[in-house]
């Protein structure tokens, strides 16, 4: 099956892959576009030499249902999203970017497609961000990781009564993470803001700024 999600480019903002000094994947949410993540992420941060890699979603939705719901529910497209991230990390190890100099990043539905590609595929990478995200499935779905993280930072950010993304998971999904070697940051802001803050983005700073040396 032809997975449309390969159909939209990537966007690049910043550096060029080959010579940037960390890359920084950022995954946007639902019905939502790069120019998104360029809006509020990209142009709220200043970091040298970040290389964006921005994919983009069919139809603004990297999965039709809601991230709680069964994986099979969500399927084929949250496989076919899974290999748009493949793709993003086979390109960028053929561009000579080491994983310590990769970090992902992710906005409410892209952070949980973000936050559940890292699990997949543990090992020290530059870092996870997830803003307003968490691990994908249903609860008897989400099992303890396998791997290691070998101290790969890891940022966990969320409202206390997001009205999509329930705090209990997000929870969890960062306990997962620390138990497979993440050394992990969690905020949970008061509120029900479904947004990025700037508490947020200031702990996305000092992730890729680290990452990049």
């Amino acid at each position: 099956m032809a997975n449309p999600h390969l159909e939209l480019a990537a966007v690049l903002e910043g550096a060029q892959p080959a010579n940037c000094r960390v890359a920084v994947v950022a995954v946007h949410g639902r019905d939502q576009s790069a120019g998104y993540m360029v809006e509020h992420v990209v142009r709220r941060l200043e970091v040298p030499g970040v290389a964006w890699v921005l994919p983009q979603a069919h139809g603004g939705s990297w999965y039709p249902l809601g991230f709680l719901a069964p994986l099979a529910d969500n399927q084929p497209r949250l496989d076919q999203a899974f290999e748009v991230l493949d793709r993003v990390r086979d390109d960028l190890a053929a561009r000579a970017v080491p994983p310590e100099r990769t970090v992902w990043l992710g906005f409410s539905q892209g952070a949980c497609v973000a936050t559940e590609w890292v699990s997949r595929h543990p090992m020290r990478w530059g870092g996870l961000i997830s803003f307003t995200g968490g691990r994908i499935g249903a609860p008897e779905e989400v099992r303890p990781l396998e791997g290691a993280f070998e101290g790969m930072p890891a940022y966990f950010g969320v409202a206390s009564h997001d009205g999509w993304v329930p705090v209990e998971r997000v929870q969890d999904s960062a306990a997962q993470f620390v138990a497979a070697g993440a050394q992990v940051t969690l905020e949970v802001f008061a509120g029900d803001g479904h947004e990025i803050r700037g508490p947020e983005i200031e702990a996305a700073r000092r992730i890729i700024s680290a990452a990049a040396g």
